[in-house]
This record gives structure tokens, C-alpha cells and sequence, in this order.
């Protein structure tokens, strides 16, 4: 993904739970004495006033639940009632059968903990229990009415294959979050987390729609009752999501009454990595205020078993309110139905999808459906995009569809949304194929975008099908084969080659315009009705990073607003080529060149290690003056990854996305 900005700062809790939390993370190794000293807890012998509490498979639950006599079961951690300030650690290496269900609440300033200690792979929490156990449980740590957590360095998986009294066999969660009061339940943290292994005994059919509704398998589970009250101010962060039949994580409200505006509040989730996922990673429905930014989804709507449910774009948002979709890298999503790189779906006021990277993604790249308020994608990079065939649905594949009809009835017009300054490209050089554009809705706006389809595929040309009385078409550029019922619309259009820098690298970095391009400074001014939509950044704290108006490009590259901007998602105005990343690290040069980690201004010997999202080390070593690249595995697999560099006197570490390159 392009550089992103600073992350937002996070309220209160987010900072106490960072200072507990990366302590911890960049402790490992050693063990849990650094632990209990970064959490400040003092373990006391008299077990009414302990702050610490630990698990292990070969403890037992007579213990005191010390490190030396550490309990063996989540039913007696269940047990016991939780106060402000505990912290409980689970053994690495080991894992824990049963149902945790959290007995207690935190407070802002003093969060239970739940972790790891020791060395080795992060203990495995796991409902599946077996018909020996009565049969699987529905989630594997539930929270009821509890809040102020924070979780980290924890495996959670739940294998559903044995049917439990009272647990629906569709059912399965990794951690379920559930409110039925009428209090708010305020503050969750997830960081540095696995969520794998999470199936229910039940299957359904994708495309079966009102089968494919009610089918929510999750990782992680938000949910309140009809009726009852919210929760908010929910961070996670740096986590690995793989292995999952539907959901990595759904937020559900269920409103009731006359709250209409009951939703969850403060949902932030970034940098994680979501890979192999059955159907969507994230769907946050009934929120307000929602950031999701430097992710990963890689393959969503999976089937890698017979038990995946197969469908899912990688995040799509139904019924919120300012929801931010930014710097996120969605690739090889499948699915019969919807599967788009990023959706939005019915009810949405204000939704921002801006500076993602989509490539490979079945079903297309614009996907708004009906009844939206202001629905905007800007400088966005897509690649061969939309190339599904599905004979029950001849136009299933689009580059562009706003739809009208919400269950089958027509009449939910999406109004004001924006498909600006985006560079969708479809160029792969087997199996060519057509994509559609449908348009039904009201005051769409489609400006300074590349549309760029060579090697036989043909945009637009299975069906352009425009309804909007109020479309305002103008300044895109058209190159190769898009349809003339689509290039019709556009008042001021270009039609030549746009003069990419390099086709044939891998990822977005390839879509920087060489100088000269007939795209530089041909885009119509942000003003009048082509001005920028400001996202609500005062709507919350989440959003103190986030720009109201974009001051730059894909590239980082600036815009001004009151100049002539280029067509499509770079900015660049004299062919300068940048790295993809935020190289504000005084050592790290550029990533990725050539497979490669390149340094500048090495003047002494550092050491090296490479970090993946789950705390493992892929790879060590020394460099120097003389050797200041760090050369790449052939087997790395994509993914989010840290490079930490340092010596006894500095110490500088840089977090991102690897894309493995196939030139």
C-alpha cells in the first residue's frame, strides 16, 4: 500500500494498553519476568490481593494459580471474579480445552490482561471439547456484560464437530462479545492475536441468500441484543486472521425500539493480516465511526476446504456512519456473488474508500448498492478486477455498479457518491475477458479516473446500463478497449496511453505515470461540485490523523486544491518514481527492490531481525557499511512483517506489507 499517514492517536485506554502491550511484544524471549515487570503487578502469596494469575496444562486447579503453582483449566479461571488491574497468562506451547467465560470488568485505567508467558508458540485457547466434553462449545471465551480488556499473544481457535445442548450447529466463535444490558461496554483491545480454525458443525450454500445472511461464523463476534445498549472504543491491532469459514470479524447490533442511532461506537482495526478467509474479514454493521486502514486481506471468500462458505468481498460495511477505508491491500477475493475488493452495502452515510491497492478480485472494483449517502472511492489502485462468469447472472462481473434495489425492489437510489481519481486497469495477458458498468442512482460523480483495458479484455462491453439523471461525467482517460456507451458520458474525456512507468512489476508501484503522460495535469480542479467530500473527521478521536480533504495521492504525492490535478490515482508531475512505503526510518532506503531491503547510510555494524505478525523470526543476520542489503527468502510468504534494526547505541524498526514479487 502507498505511505500511510501517522496513525491516529488512541483514546486513553488504547495508550495504557500500548504501553503494556508492545512492552510485552518486543520482550519475547524473555519470559514472563519481564512480563509481570512491564505490568506493573506484584504476585502476592495470599490469593485475595494476587494480580496475577497463570495456566498450564500440567497445573491443576487446587493451585493458587501462581507461576510456581499455576491452575490447569478455563473453568476455574471462569471461577474466579476479576478485578481492575489482574492479568492472566496462559503457558506457550501449550493448549487450553473449554469455555472461558471472562467473570468480571476492568476499568479504563486499569484493563484486565489476558496473555502469554514463556517461550515457544502462543497457547492455543480452544472450545472444541469433543462428545466427550458434551459436545463443542458455541464460543471459546465469551464476555458478557464485561469490558475493559485487553488481549494479546493468545491462539484462539474453535473446531466445531460435535453438536452441544442449546448451541446451534451454525454457531461458532472464537471470542464472542456480547452485550444484553443496558449499560455501554466500553474498551477492547486485540493486538498480536491468531484467530484460526473457527467452523461450525453447519454448512450453507452461498448462494442461497437468506442461508448466506444468518451464516455468521467469526473469529471475533460483536453483538448486542434487540434493544439493549452498545459497545465502544474497540482497537485491534497487529493480528493474524487465516482458517476461518465466514467472518475474521462481525459487528452486529440489533437497534430495536426507536434507536435508530444505538450503534456501536469507535471501532479502529489495523495492520493486521487476514489471509485464507471463507468469506469477508471485516463487516462492521450499525457502527459510527468505524477505521480500518493498513490491513491485509489476502483471499478472502476462500475455499480451501469444503467446509468454507466460499463468498465475501474483503470488507463491507451495512447500516454505519462514517466509515474509513484506507491504505489496505485486498487481493485473489472470490465468490459468486458480491466478492468485490472492498463493498458498500445497504444504508451507509458516509463511507471513504481511498489509497487501498485491489488486484485479482472476482466479482469488480466499484460495488455501492442501495440506498447510500455519500459512497466515495479516490485514489484507489485496481487491477484486473472483475472477472467473474456466472451464467445465472450475465453482468455478475462490473468495474463500476451502483445498484438501486435493496431485496429485490427497485426505488433506493444512492445518492451523492464519488468515483474519483482511481486507476483501474486491466491488462493480464491470458484469458481476457468483459466487465460491466451499471448505474442506477442519483448525482454520481466520475472524474480524473484511468480506465486502461488492453490484451483482449474489453470494459464495459458485456453491458453499460446508466441511470442517473444527475450524472456528472468529466476529465477521465480512456485507453484500449472500454466501451463506447461508457466514454460517451464524459465531457471532457483523453483518450491515449496513459505512459505507465512499469507494467510488469508486481503490486501498484508499476502505475506511476512517466513524465510526459497525457495525464499530468489533465484532471478537472476539486471545486464546485467536483470538490472534495470531507470525511467528519471531528465526528471522533479515532479520526485525529485522518484527513477531512486529501492533501496528497496514491504516491504521497501532493495535491493542491486549487490546481490542476493529474487523471487517476498518482500525482507525480515529472515522472518522479517513489517507493510504496513511508521511509521516514534514517536507515531503511527501500523495501522490496529486487526482493531485497535495501539500507542508507549504514556507518556501523547493525543487527538485523525479520518479524512476522505472529512474533516469529523469518530471518537474522549483520550488516555494514560493505553489506547494507538484506536479501529476501524465495519461500517468505506474503504477509505484514517488522524489520528491526539496532545496535548497543540505536534502534530503529519499520512495520510492512509484503507482496512477493513475480517479476
Amino acid at each position: 500500500p502507498p505511505p500511510p499517514p501517522p496513525p491516529p492517536p488512541p483514546p486513553p485506554f488504547f495508550f495504557q494498553a500500548d504501553d503494556v502491550i508492545r512492552d510485552a511484544q518486543e520482550s519475547r524471549g524473555l519470559g514472563d519476568v519481564y512480563k509481570r515487570q512491564t505490568l506493573g503487578n506484584s504476585e502476592k502469596d495470599n490469593n485475595d490481593d494476587q494480580t496475577n494469575f497463570y495456566l498450564s496444562s500440567i497445573g491443576s486447579d487446587s493451585n493458587s494459580g501462581t507461576q510456581d503453582n499455576p491452575w490447569k483449566s478455563l473453568s476455574k479461571l471462569s471461577s474466579k471474579q476479576l478485578s481492575p488491574g489482574d492479568s492472566i497468562f496462559f503457558k506457550k506451547g501449550e493448549s487450553f480445552y473449554g469455555h472461558l467465560v471472562v467473570n468480571g470488568s476492568g476499568s479504563a485505567d486499569k484493563p484486565i490482561v489476558f496473555t502469554s508467558y514463556g517461550s515457544g508458540n502462543q497457547p492455543i485457547i480452544s472450545g472444541s471439547v469433543g462428545i466427550g466434553g458434551g459436545g463443542d462449545y458455541q464460543e471459546a471465551i465469551y464476555i458478557l456484560n464485561n469490558d475493559n480488556m485487553v488481549f494479546d499473544d493468545l491462539e484462539i481457535q474453535n473446531n466445531r464437530l460435535s453438536s452441544r445442548t442449546n448451541v446451534d450447529d451454525s454457531d461458532s466463535f472464537g471470542i464472542y462479545v456480547h452485550n444484553t444490558g443496558d449499560e455501554v461496554m466500553n474498551n477492547f483491545v486485540f493486538r498480536n492475536m491468531t484467530f484460526k480454525n473457527v467452523y461450525a458443525i453447519s454448512q450453507v450454500d452461498p448462494s442461497n441468500q437468506q442461508a448466506f445472511n444468518a451464516f455468521e461464523v467469526a473469529g471475533i463476534r460483536f453483538f448486542t441484543d434487540w434493544n439493549k445498549s452498545h459497545i465502544n472504543n474497540v482497537l485491534v491491532e497487529d493480528n493474524y486472521f487465516t482458517d476461518l469459514q465466514r467472518f475474521g470479524v462481525h459487528v452486529k447490533h440489533s437497534i430495536g425500539g426507536n434507536s435508530n442511532d444505538n450503534r456501536h461506537t469507535n471501532f479502529v482495526f489495523k495492520n493486521n493480516e487476514f489471509k485464507e478467509i471463507g468469506g469477508t474479514c471485516i463487516l462492521p454493521s450499525r457502527v459510527r465511526n468505524c477505521l480500518i486502514e493498513n490491513n491485509i486481506f489476502d483471499q478472502p471468500g476462500a475455499k480451501t476446504n469444503s467446509r468454507m462458505i466460499g463468498r465475501g468481498s474483503a470488507v463491507w460495511n451495512w447500516y454505519s456512519v462514517n466509515t474509513i477505508i484506507q491504505y489496505n491491500q485486498a487481493t485473489s477475493i472470490r465468490g459468486i456473488l458480491d466478492s468485490h475488493g472492498i463493498h458498500v452495502d445497504h444504508h451507509n452515510e458516509n463511507t471513504f474508500i481511498q489509497y487501498n491497492y485491489m488486484e485479482d478480485c472476482e466479482g469488480g472494483f466499484v460495488e455501492i448498492l442501495g440506498d447510500n449517502e455519500t459512497a466515495v472511492y479516490r485514489f484507489n489502485i485496481s487491477v484486473n478486477d472483475g472477472w467473474r462468469e456466472n451464467p445465472n447472472w450475465v453482468n455478475s462481473n462490473h468495474t463500476i455498479w451502483l445498484s438501486n434495489t435493496i431485496g429485490g425492489e427497485a426505488g433506493h437510489e444512492s445518492n451523492n457518491s464519488f468515483i474519483y481519481n482511481n486507476t483501474v486497469v486491466v491488462n493480464r495477458s491470458s484469458s481476457p475477458y468483459r466487465t460491466a458498468i451499471d448505474i442506477r442512482a442519483n448525482n454520481t460523480r466520475i472524474f480524473n479516473n484511468i480506465f486502461y483495458s488492453i490484451n483482449g479484455s474489453k470494459m464495459g462491453n458485456k453491458q453499460v446500463n446508466v441511470t442517473d439523471n444527475n450524472l456528472s461525467m468529466t476529465n477521465n482517460l480512456f485507453f484500449g478497449q472500454v466501451d463506447t456507451r461508457f466514454k460517451d458520458y464524459d465531457e471532457q474525456a483523453v483518450f491515449q496511453n496513459p505512459n505507465f512507468y512499469n507494467e510488469s512489476l508486481d503490486g501498484a508501484k508499476g502505475y506511476q505515470l512517466l513524465a510526459g503522460s497525457p495525464a499530468i495535469n489533465a484532471g478537472i480542479p476539486y471545486s464546485g461540485k467536483y470538490a472534495h467530500p470531507p470525511i467528519p473527521v471531528g465526528d471522533s478521536d479515532i479520526f485525529s490523523e485522518v484527513e477531512a480533504i486529501p492533501s496528497v495521492g496514491f504516491f504521497g504525492r501532493s495535491l493542491t486544491v486549487n490546481s490542476t490535478p493529474n487523471i487517476g490515482a498518482n500525482n507525480a508531475k515529472n515522472g518522479e518514481i517513489t517507493s510504496l512505503y513511508n521511509l521516514e526510518n534514517p536507515l531503511i532506503k527501500d523495501l522490496f527492490n529486487n526482493q531485497e531491503i535495501e539500507l542508507k547510510n549504514v556507518d556501523n555494524d547493525y543487527k538485523f531481525r525479520l518479524i512476522d505478525i505472529t512474533g516469529k523470526e523469518k530471518k537474522s543476520g549483520t550488516v555494514n557499511s560493505s553489506n547494507s542489503k538484506i536479501k529476501l527468502d524465495n519461500d517468505l510468504e506474503n504477509g505484514v512483517y517488522s524489520i528491526i534494526i539496532e545496535n548497543d547505541e540505536k534502534r530503529f524498526s519499520q512495520k510492512f506489507i509484503y507482496r512477493k514479487s513475480d517479476s
